[in-house]
């Protein structure tokens, strides 16, 4: 008997250009790039403001596919994403969350706002699940009985990752007592390239090795790329499947991939339906009691480029420009001129300073309010906002409104020890950091994108948030500080090379990192409307008009800026408005 099982994941970037709204405490507001493009679905045709809206005004399909081939697919959809669905389609929302507590779709867990979780320190990933468990409870508790898995962002995977998940899992089954058995048997979604050595052939599920009982279950990557990209018809995918024999199977990909045109709908209902007739049973997955142990690799993921797998495992190397055997600056082709991907590396740098400057004034704010137990602290900070931040969601599945009150939650946090608005400029700055580590920036071969900018302007957002908490807080110091880290690490971005900061790695020569190279791959796609670099131009609009910064002088005098970036090359099909760039128009 052969055993078929499909998984979509659903997550979209957003659109965020600048924050609106000062006060921590109030309904947060962000201005959202205004960039139409129009999606063809079909005779359908689906208007949005900017990717993210249009994309999203997709997701209505979903329901009813997944009704009409029930029980053949697994689902995960990031938090923000579905968060953002249910601000712009009610009813979407509400169909897959109908799909989860019917059993019409097997319920995935996945981490919000979509970062590499490996690339972050323990305490933002700890974090992170903490709000994965609290989003996801209520569904959580209403799936008791049935299989719960677990996708990590881009299936990047560290055994220390998941050191952190089970950490969090922990003290989850503490807070949350009613889901504790559910989560700790989550099963993992992986790639059968992420193994030392791969699954045999009708042999999805794998126990993973140095780990107490997690199981895996391993896409088979070249039967996903057939149904993805629609690469065969329905008879040849299924002939391609009964051609594999007996066994289990996995197939995932991203959601779009059946959601794309009404063909690939009707194709993936036409195979679920073929198979289930030939005997194949077509079922979420469901983890066996026993599976052979195998090891998965550190930093693999399912999305590395194809041309350069090590050994047939995949790595990180399209988020970090560097190839993980020899360490060395890879090239990309883009727009047919090559391109050194040493500013990923110089982005991942920059992030994590950010990241970890974050933490630190966190803490020591927290320290010096005299609260203890720190660091569970400010994860519980960062739930508690999260709560305020997600809260249309909260209140959809059964919260009571107190229950989303971030500055009662935050008093009882503290002790009362540290005033609620320093508190909630902490909390949100952090929130805001989580954010920005989105590994969406660094997927492409190009810098200058709209999800570039979209985290610059987040992690500028939280620095400034964190200075606003100090200077309330009376720490001049640490504010002031910040306001010279945002300088050198974004606005004098572009200065990196000069400063020696690559010098690690020019022992061995190389085009890709040369000055010409790194200059190159910075150049502004948009030199109509700004001769800067995406990373500078996205700061300056973050700080625009005065470029303020709190306690102090203004970081920079900005005139004139604009929010405009390159076009997505993955997204070239949508009929743009503006197809020569992704602009931010007024409206």
């Amino acid at each position: 008997m052969s055993t078929l099982s499909f998984h979509f994941h659903g997550y979209q970037p957003g659109d965020i250009v600048r924050w609106r709204e000062p006060d921590p405490l109030r309904p947060q507001t962000f201005e959202q790039r205004h960039s139409p493009v129009v999606l063809r679905i079909g005779p359908d045709r689906i208007e949005g403001r900017n990717w993210t809206d249009a994309v999203l005004r997709t997701y209505g399909r979903m329901g009813s596919v997944l009704h009409r081939a029930s029980g053949s697919a697994s689902v995960d959809i990031e938090p923000q994403t579905l968060v953002w669905l249910l601000e712009r389609d009610p009813s979407a929302y509400r169909a897959i969350i109908a799909a989860y507590d019917s059993g019409t779709a097997g319920f995935v867990m996945t981490p919000p706002f979509h970062p590499i979780l490996p690339h972050l320190h323990r305490q933002e990933r700890e974090a992170l699940f903490d709000l994965m468990f609290d989003f996801y409870s209520p569904l959580i508790q209403r799936a008791e009985g049935r299989p719960i898995g677990l996708w990590l962002p881009e299936a990047a995977y560290s055994h220390e990752t998941m050191d952190s998940f089970r950490e969090s899992a922990r003290q989850a089954s503490v807070e949350l007592d009613a889901i504790g058995d559910s989560i700790q048997s989550a099963y993992l979604v992986a790639d059968a390239r992420q193994f030392a050595h791969p699954p045999k052939s009708g042999e999805a599920w794998a126990r993973v090795n140095s780990t107490e009982r997690l199981l895996a279950i391993a896409r088979d990557h070249p039967l996903s790329g057939d149904f993805a990209f629609g690469a065969t018809t329905g008879s040849e995918f299924v002939a391609s499947v009964r051609s594999r024999g007996n066994g289990s199977l996995f197939v995932a990909n991203d959601l779009e991939s059946l959601l794309a045109n009404p063909m690939q709908a009707e194709r993936f209902e036409s195979i679920v339906h073929s198979l289930r007739e030939g005997g194949v049973q077509v079922v979420p997955p469901v983890p066996p009691r026993d599976a052979p142990t195998l090891a998965l690799v550190d930093h693999s993921s399912w999305s590395d480029y194809d041309d350069m797998l090590s050994g047939g495992i995949t790595s990180d190397t399209r988020w970090t420009g560097l190839r993980r055997s020899d360490g060395l600056v890879v090239s990309r082709i883009h727009r047919d001129r090559p391109m050194s991907q040493l500013w990923k590396h110089a982005f991942t740098l920059a992030t994590e300073r950010v990241e970890t400057a974050v933490r630190r004034q966190s803490l020591q704010l927290l320290q010096s309010a005299g609260v203890t137990r720190r660091p569970p602290v400010l994860r519980r900070l960062a739930v508690s906002y999260g709560r305020h931040w997600f809260r249309e969601h909260y209140l959809a599945q059964g919260l009571t409104t107190s229950g989303t009150d971030f500055a009662a939650s935050a008093e009882d946090l503290v002790g009362g020890r540290m005033d609620v608005e320093v508190a909630g400029f902490l909390a949100r700055g952090y929130m805001l950091m989580l954010m920005g580590t989105r590994s969406d920036p660094r997927f492409w071969d190009n810098p200058d994108t709209r999800v570039t900018f979209q985290n610059v302007v987040l992690l500028v957002q939280a620095l400034r948030d964190l200075a606003e908490a100090s200077v309330r807080a009376k720490d001049l110091g640490h504010a002031a500080g910040l306001g010279r880290l945002l300088r050198a690490t974004f606005l004098e971005f572009l200065d990196w090379h000069a400063r020696g900061e690559f010098a690690a790695l020019q022992t061995v020569p190389a085009w890709e990192t040369t000055e010409a190279a790194w200059y190159s791959s910075l150049e502004s796609e948009v030199p109509e409307r700004s001769p800067a670099d995406v990373i500078k131009r996205a700061t300056m609009f973050a700080l625009a008009p005065g470029g303020e910064w709190p306690g102090g002088d203004p970081v920079l005098s900005v005139e004139e800026t604009v929010a405009d970036t390159g076009h997505i090359v993955g997204e070239a099909h949508g009929e743009w408005k503006n197809p020569r760039w992704c602009e931010h128009g007024p409206g």
